[in-house]
């Protein structure tokens, strides 16, 4: 309490030095004239202008030359001869104060601990520091981080440093090495590739150099993600990433806040069909949908809605229809199929429009006469132009077709959710319980029909464990393992490793994470590359002898993992005291479930991969590697 006391007050200081040094300056000088005046007025024989403005100014020195002589002096000379000296400290105190206040962030940020460093500025950064800053530690890397957080504006667990965060000795500089995350946010792609590149430098060098560093790494690797502005290079570039996955103490994966944006938008306004509550009562076709406006939101937003069909409804099921309409609408609708195969579960009505408009015919599209629409998301990248198609749809489905249960228009906006705070509540409240007056905007959102949907402010934060594939190809293997050895009878809680993920030991967790990174070995020894799932891909599938090989390197990898946690040959502890393995043995003395073990982890490395839309191509054959 004391020292937060003690912040806000030094915080306050800082703040209104310059302006209490302005007032006191300004009355001291005043004062000072007024008073030296009264002075040589009583002497004609020493008074000239020249000594009045001399001597008035000398006081904020703390010269007492004036005073050598004793007597009487004018009351304004009396409170001037200390006040100007006071002024002089206050100004004194407020340049020193703010050259050391920045030497001193800049000290703080390069022995910080634990934090997030965030690079770049915009919306994106913006929004990250904004809602990090209040629960971590947060460091801003750009070139207007000054600019774009002011001394008066900077929250407390804010630090900034100015610098291109490309530069080695700026990352440096925001204690890189130490951190737990770091979101590249530049305005292009290639530079925040160039930033994850130097922050893979910095922890290479730390590694190399303290022993202590390197190990705590290997546990608690640097998270980087790299902002990816073009939607259709992430599974590429996620494809290239898990391709060379050997980068002990650092991991690398990509995010586009389009995608986050569609996965958000989807989880607060989502078909019937795609709620966790879905109704049982569902029509067997479900109403139609209508995405205008092609941006990357608007792409996005129509490939996950595909997947999300195709997970929820069954093989025999009717098509999903989704209306689109934009500049170049049929163009985006053919290249999206080509690269994304749940959308072979959709029918996608495209309408090229330059102005983003959809006739009322298509919006009321289906197979009944007149049948609304149960969502119509509207993405157009300008925020005014996105509201003013979403009230054009207003007029055209009509208020009374507006509200739950049926038709609801979701206009995207900007950061500022100054609509959303226009329009009121979404949740229309009932004749015996008020909308209380703070609660209420300005204008009518319809029953709750018309919804507003900020991507920065509702995408963000981007959790790194939920982003970080390897982390999720770890969980996808556990559940693997867990659905095979339940399908062979052993029950929940028998070992150690039949836990669900969140009870699983730290080590166990590990384990799979390592199997995961283990991929990219099996790639190059194998001369195999990972390439995005397309429509009409075919299923890879290995060869017998394939299965029996790299079975045999699991096991061997398996091994070498176990033995370098401290796990020793022997018989298996349930309670974990005394780390032991009796499976720590060569292949040919393995038993047949443990065999059966290391094909099931080489049989499911292609649904594992899938599951981030990423499949396995062979390319020109060689032999493999020798195992070591």
């Amino acid at each position: 309490m004391t020292g937060g006391l003690v912040g806000r007050t030094g915080r306050w200081l800082r703040r209104h030095l310059l302006g209490l040094f302005g007032v006191l300056g300004l009355v001291a000088m005043v004062l000072s004239l007024i008073g030296t005046y009264q002075h040589f007025a009583a002497t004609p024989e020493t008074f000239t202008w020249a000594n009045v403005v001399f001597f008035a100014s000398t006081l904020f020195l703390a010269d007492g030359t004036m005073f050598e002589g004793g007597g009487q002096f004018p009351p304004a000379l009396e409170v001037a001869r200390f006040l100007a000296p006071l002024a002089t400290a206050v100004g004194v105190a407020d340049a020193v104060s703010t050259l050391f206040a920045h030497r001193f962030e800049r000290f703080r940020a390069r022995h910080a601990r634990r934090h997030v460093v965030v690079c770049g500025s915009g919306p994106t950064a913006s929004a990250l520091v904004d809602k990090l800053v209040g629960s971590n530690r947060v460091v801003l890397v750009a070139q207007d981080a000054g600019q774009e957080y002011p001394d008066a504006e900077r929250p407390p667990n804010l630090l900034r440093i100015n610098g291109d965060p490309v530069e080695r000795i700026v990352l440096q500089g925001a204690g890189i090495a130490r951190a737990d995350v770091v979101y590249s946010c530049l305005g292009d792609t290639a530079s925040n590739l160039a930033v994850t590149l130097t922050a893979r430098g910095v922890v290479r060098a730390g590694r190399t150099r303290y022993r202590r560093t390197a190990d705590a790494r290997v546990d608690n690797p640097l998270r980087c993600l790299a902002q990816v502005g073009d939607l259709s290079l992430l599974p590429h570039l996620r494809a290239r990433r898990i391709g060379l996955e050997n980068d002990p103490g650092f991991r690398l994966d990509f995010f586009a806040i389009e995608v986050l944006g569609a996965h958000s938008l989807l989880n607060s306004n989502a078909p019937a069909w795609a709620r966790p509550n879905r109704a049982p009562d569902l029509p067997a076709r479900p109403p139609h949908l209508v995405v205008l406006g092609m941006s990357g939101l608007g792409l996005a937003l129509v490939m996950e809605l595909a997947r999300r069909w195709r997970d929820s409804s069954a093989p025999g099921d009717p098509l999903l229809r989704i209306v689109l309409s934009g500049r170049d609408a049929s163009g985006h609708a053919a290249a999206m199929r080509s690269r994304e195969p749940a959308l072979a579960r959709v029918e996608l009505l495209a309408h090229d429009s330059a102005s983003g408009e959809l006739p009322t015919g298509l919006i009321l599209a289906q197979d009944g006469p007149g049948e609304p629409p149960e969502f119509v998301y509207v993405c157009h990248r300008d925020e005014e132009e996105a509201l003013l198609r979403g009230l054009e749809v207003l007029r055209a489905v009509g208020a009374t077709g507006l509200g739950e249960r049926r038709t609801r228009i979701v206009v995207r906006t900007g950061r500022q959710r100054s609509f959303e705070d226009v329009f009121g509540s979404r949740n229309p409240p009932v004749d015996e319980d008020p909308l209380p007056l703070d609660d209420s905007g300005l204008l009518d959102s319809v029953q709750g029909g018309l919804r507003f949907f900020a991507v920065n402010d509702q995408a963000l934060p981007l959790d790194p464990g939920a982003n970080d594939l390897i982390e999720r190809f770890a969980q996808i293997i556990h559940e693997k393992y867990l659905a095979k050895e339940r399908a062979g009878g052993a029950a929940m809680g028998s070992r150690r490793s039949l836990r669900p993920w969140e009870e699983l030991d730290h080590d166990l967790q590990a384990s799979n994470r390592a199997q995961a990174i283990g991929y990219s070995d099996v790639l190059r020894r194998r001369n195999w590359m990972l390439v995005p799932l397309g429509e009409h891909d075919p299923e890879f599938s290995f060869t017998a002898d394939e299965v029996d090989q790299l079975a045999r390197e699991e096991h061997l990898r398996w091994w070498r993992e176990r033995e370098s946690r401290g796990v020793r040959y022997g018989p298996l502890e349930l309670d974990g005291s005394d780390p032991r393995h009796p499976s720590l043995v060569d292949w040919e003395n393995l038993s047949r479930d443990d065999r059966l073990r290391s094909e099931a982890v080489v049989l499911n490395m292609p649904a594992v991969l899938a599951a981030a839309g990423l499949g396995i191509v062979r390319m020109t054959p060689r032999p493999p590697d020798p195992v070591a």
